[in-house]
């Protein structure tokens, strides 16, 4: 197999801002993308070239993946075209593996699991329908959407969940129907391809323990907040973020109800509860088993210790809210790696959450306005550099200052 080398593109960056080394991996621009915690893959989703995965240690695309059922992957030679996935359905969540084996790919309602030595497909799932009765509308009998009053679909509160893990028996007469319930927001896959966990819009957590098919569907985010009268808030309960320990044992799931849980996928039970004063929008474990991160849509961003659930920083930043959209620790266990959707890639120290070194990905060129989301980011060559990935279709390479190192 040839591989193809990446262009080596000049950012137009601030002075003491420029990356040591950038390489294009989506000229038109990423829609999601993951690098792996050893830094050497990273997996890209674009929206008219399908998915590649990358080998960052040649600069070279190794294969292009379509989330189809019926395709297989594809090698890259040398000058071939690569329009030929734009069909692809659209990649929103993608995670790789901690000891790099496999990759998880996702849109609304289907995940795929990949194997990154190989290339090969070795899974294609749809997300269950669950059973559920519908009741019609009393005044007009027919569904009401105020989204779109033209629409067929019913609105959740005219839904019964009968039951959300299967759909069989079905009643139509009396209303029953097979659904999907929420759709896929967040993924996460184990060493070897083990096991996957998929986070749901309705607050559903499911893990899947491939070999023997066991689902477990953790229900924490979906319990009910009470008012002061006992009656049930409606809240929104979507899953935002979610991170799996390597060896599948155990989940770390944010979710838009103000909290974060660490739990254990044996059991369902609850290990940690992490609180929030909003949404939470990113989590991160460390494969250590030495700390969590959870940050939510406002101030506060912590880092806590894994054995006492107790904090041990909460990061020291002077806007007023910081929004992350990627996180990572190092394996020294010194610092956290974070990314934003205001170019920002930072380093910070765990125990003070003390800022130590930032930099500014590069915005794709023509781009308006001049931004880019960075969707992930790992410590390479021993520490001593970071690579990211952003919407900008761009991975680059930072160096560490010698004084953290």
């Amino acid at each position: 197999m040839v591989i193809i080398a990446t262009t080596l593109i000049s950012g137009c960056q601030p002075a003491g801002d420029k990356p040591k080394q950038q390489f294009e991996h989506a000229q038109s621009g990423a829609f999601a993308a993951s690098i792996s915690n050893s830094g050497q893959y990273s997996v890209v989703s674009t929206l008219y070239h399908g998915v590649a995965l990358w080998d960052l240690n040649a600069n070279g695309a190794k294969y292009q993946w379509s989330h189809d059922i019926e395709q297989k992957p594809l090698t890259f030679d040398e000058g071939e075209s690569t329009s030929i996935m734009s069909n692809s359905n659209v990649i929103f969540a993608i995670a790789i593996a901690d000891n790099d084996s496999h990759a998880v790919l996702a849109d609304k309602h289907n995940f795929s699991l990949w194997d990154i030595s190989t290339g090969e497909n070795t899974g294609f799932w749809q997300v269950r329908k669950s059973k559920v009765q519908v009741n019609k509308d009393d005044t007009s009998n027919a569904w009401v959407n105020r989204n779109n009053p033209a629409s067929d679909e019913p609105k959740a509160s005219q839904i019964t969940v009968l039951d959300r893990t299967k759909c069989i028996n079905v009643n139509e007469s009396n209303g029953e129907q097979c659904m999907m319930l929420g759709t896929i927001r967040a993924v996460d896959v184990s060493d070897n391809g083990n096991s996957i966990v998929i986070g749901k819009s309705n607050g559903m957590v499911t893990h899947i323990t491939l070999e023997s098919g066991r689902r477990l569907e953790f229900l924490g985010h979906q319990r009910d907040l009470l008012d002061e009268n006992g009656e049930a808030i409606q809240i929104n309960n979507a899953i935002n973020s979610i991170d799996m320990s390597p060896n599948g044992k155990y989940v770390l799931t944010g979710s838009s109800d103000q909290a974060a849980y660490l739990w254990d996928t044996t059991s369902g039970q609850v290990v940690h509860k992490f609180r929030h004063s909003s949404r939470v929008i990113h989590v991160a474990l460390d494969p250590k088993a030495r700390y969590a991160f959870t940050a939510d849509s406002k101030k506060q961003a912590r880092i806590w210790d894994l054995k006492t659930g107790n904090a041990i920083s909460n990061l020291d930043f002077i806007n007023r809210q910081e929004i992350f959209s990627s996180a990572r620790f190092s394996e020294n266990g010194k610092w956290l790696l974070t990314g934003a959707p205001t170019r920002q890639l930072t380093l910070w120290d765990v125990k003070t959450g003390k800022q130590l070194q930032q930099w500014h990905v590069t915005p794709r060129k023509g781009s308006r306005p001049q931004s880019a989301v960075v969707y992930s980011a790992s410590f390479i060559n021993n520490e001593t550099q970071v690579i990211s990935e952003s919407s900008a279709g761009l991975s680059e390479i930072w160096d560490i200052a010698r004084e953290h190192r």
